[in-house]
């Protein structure tokens, strides 16, 4: 098996996304991810990291996608706290 690097989503903490949300010029990989539903690009072009965080939180913090399945055990909530402080262009 390769072995890849895998990047964060500054909205959830999700630790698998196979694109950095941003390059290292700030552009944006349009990537979606699975567990908010953020598009890199698209959804924080009008909306500041930390509302879109809220808004996941207020809807339950919630798994997003219905086509790719959560890790075993997953809690939406307990990601969040483990992935510490968040940079939103990271």
């Amino acid at each position: 098996m390769r072995n890849m690097e895998l990047f964060i989503c500054p909205v959830c903490g999700y630790g698998e996304l196979a694109e950095p949300p941003y390059d290292q010029h700030r552009c944006a990989s349009f990537e979606v991810c699975p567990s908010c539903g953020t598009e890199f690009g698209y959804d924080d072009a009008t909306k500041p990291v930390e509302q879109l965080r809220q808004e996941w939180l207020d809807r339950g913090a919630a798994w997003w996608s219905e086509s790719h399945r959560p890790p075993a055990g997953w809690n939406g909530k307990r990601q969040l706290e483990k992935s510490g402080p968040l940079n939103p262009k990271s």
